[in-house]
């Protein structure tokens, strides 16, 4: 009767060596098997958090606002390709329709004595996995239709306001200026265009990354009378620009900060 040792002879592979094998089979399998799942099967998940604060503005571009937050993707890494948002006024859901335009910078800079924030114009940028990336963004009108609006009638202003320049001192030039009937008169024109009223705001904003996904995140917001109060000064601003830039003066735009909150749905 043959042994045991000549059956594994004639068999021609020991046990140990089969386990050696189907254990190096294993390890060489679970690198692609991650890679295919990795690649092809996980897909990835975009989050938005907010920090809680957003910035509302009204100048001779007319209303946007910069929100402050971060972007997570999730299991994989992905491209953010575009933010657009919609903004909904509670009171009259009138609505406002802005795109990214300037990506701001989390780093404050010392300049001249002042910190200030530098900014790029919007891009496309890649979040890795498992990780987080700034998103202090700043959304505008991609069509400047209101904009263009105001600082046409603003261009209209330049000749008056050169007739009162010629013969007036600062303080002389704005009284006159902001008591004219040219002036109240453009007043009436831009107010409308001033989309920031006493009340809350609803915020969707809309996250395109990845190969044609978009996801949407929910926020809230409100506008005090505080608020109110100084966008309509802005208003006034935006009209005085050009009579200050004849003497050196400084605007003086209101950008109140309020706070942004997740919205249940």
């Amino acid at each position: 009767m043959p042994s045991i040792e000549n059956i594994q002879e004639a068999v021609g592979m020991t046990t140990y060596e089969k386990l050696a094998i189907t254990l190096s089979a294993i390890a060489i399998l679970i690198p692609i098997i991650q890679w295919i799942w990795k690649k092809w099967i996980m897909k990835e998940s975009v989050q938005f958090f907010p920090t809680g604060q957003a910035m509302l503005f009204f100048n001779q571009s007319g209303s946007y606002i910069r929100i402050y937050g971060v972007l997570e993707s999730k299991n994989k890494a992905t491209t953010i390709k575009k933010i657009r948002i919609v903004i909904s006024r509670m009171r009259d859901d009138r609505k406002l329709n802005l795109a990214w335009s300037h990506i701001i910078s989390p780093v404050n800079q010392s300049m001249l004595g002042r910190f200030v924030q530098t900014t790029e114009a919007a891009h496309p940028f890649r979040v890795e996995a498992d990780s987080v990336a700034c998103a202090f963004i700043e959304y505008c009108d991609p069509s400047d239709s209101s904009g263009i609006k105001i600082r046409n009638i603003c261009s209209n202003l330049n000749p008056y306001i050169q007739g009162i320049v010629s013969n007036h001192n600062f303080v002389e030039a704005l009284e006159l200026f902001s008591k004219s009937p040219e002036f109240l008169d453009a007043r009436n024109q831009v107010a409308p265009d001033m989309f920031w009223e006493v009340g809350k705001y609803t915020v969707d904003v809309y996250v395109e990354y990845g190969k044609r996904k978009t996801k949407a995140f929910p926020l809230e917001f409100s506008v005090t009378e505080q608020n109110y109060i100084d966008f309509q000064k802005n208003i006034s601003e935006a009209l005085l620009a050009s009579l200050k830039n004849c003497y050196n003066t400084p605007c003086d735009f209101k950008t109140p900060t309020v706070e942004v909150s997740e919205r249940k749905v």
